[in-house]
């Protein structure tokens, strides 16, 4: 019988590995983020969640919104060149109520943007397009008719939702899918494949690429969400996140056992690191630790010091 993680797991956040805090923190606030709180971790922590010597972190979040954070994670390692196919960490995502205003805001701000998707898939229609951060760090803007849960619902005047999703890129699709939701415990929403030209056009890639997708979350379809995709027919370099570099996504849970989660994730064949106390995003010190599912996607577990 597979070992999964017990108790209710959900998506809490998104961890980005950067070079330059201020640059970072400013392009999200270019698009609805503000600065909540920073600190320096200490050693011990930064080595044992991203493998490095040294670390301050900047929390960020969408004012009103109690989810979809970004904790940004400063590293001194060089940003890796991880090609158009890269697995790992892929993207972030953000809702939009007006995909141009948004294309417009990153490029008043200088930052690259590519060219706006708008299509029909099934039964909901989807304006997209892709800016890139500082570290080349992707950020998509989805215009929905159709939206999930998000600070829009109670704040429609808005331009930019809280994170709306982590998008993760793996070999696998089948064998990922189920370690994220046999052995993590999330729900899978939806799977599907996606064979749109104009999809491939707003990722900026040099060529059309199918792909397919898994989109899972927690129980209460609460933002962000996590979503999987593989690339039908193309390679790519796999980019660890473990020493964190630049540019890197990892993937926040919150958990209600650190270490009863460590075990089962371990179990399920996951690489697993340290348990260790940290400061979380509500500024309480809770249980933390760093693992890498055998697909190699990076993950960081938190919950409460007493389960």
């Amino acid at each position: 019988m597979t070992a999964r993680i017990p108790g209710t797991v959900v998506v809490d956040h998104a961890i980005v590995g950067v070079s330059d805090l201020e640059a970072s923190k400013s392009f999200f606030e270019a698009f609805g983020f503000a600065e909540q709180d920073r600190r320096s971790l200490d050693a011990s922590v930064a080595q044992s969640l991203y493998g490095i010597d040294t670390a301050d972190e900047l929390v960020m979040g969408v004012p009103g919104a109690q989810t979809g954070h970004l904790r940004l994670i400063s590293t001194p390692l060089p940003t890796p060149d991880r090609g158009h196919f890269h697995r790992g960490g892929h993207a972030l995502d953000i809702y939009t109520t007006d995909i141009h205003r948004s294309v417009g805001i990153a490029e008043e701000n200088g930052y690259v943007v590519g060219p706006v998707a708008d299509y029909t898939f099934g039964p909901v229609h989807l304006q997209q397009a892709q800016t890139m951060g500082p570290d080349d760090v992707p950020l998509v803007f989805v215009g929905i008719d159709r939206r999930l849960p998000s600070v829009l619902e109670t704040a429609p005047e808005r331009l930019h939702s809280e994170l709306h999703s982590i998008v993760g890129c793996i070999d696998s699709l089948e064998d990922e899918t189920l370690f994220w939701t046999d052995v993590v415990g999330l729900d899978l929403k939806s799977q599907f494949p996606i064979d749109v030209p104009a999809v491939s056009e707003f990722m900026m890639l040099p060529r059309h690429a199918p792909i397919k997708m898994s989109v899972m979350s927690g129980p209460a379809v609460n933002p962000p969400r996590f979503e999987l995709l593989a690339f039908n027919d193309a390679d790519g370099k796999s980019i660890a996140g473990r020493p964190l570099a630049p540019g890197c996504l990892v993937v926040g849970l919150r958990v209600d056992d650190v270490s009863a989660a460590l075990k089962a994730l371990a179990a399920g064949g996951a690489d697993t690191y340290s348990l260790v106390e940290a400061v979380g995003i509500n500024g309480q010190r809770e249980h933390a630790a760093f693992a890498t599912t055998p697909g190699g996607l990076d993950l960081e577990i938190r919950g409460p010091l007493e389960a």
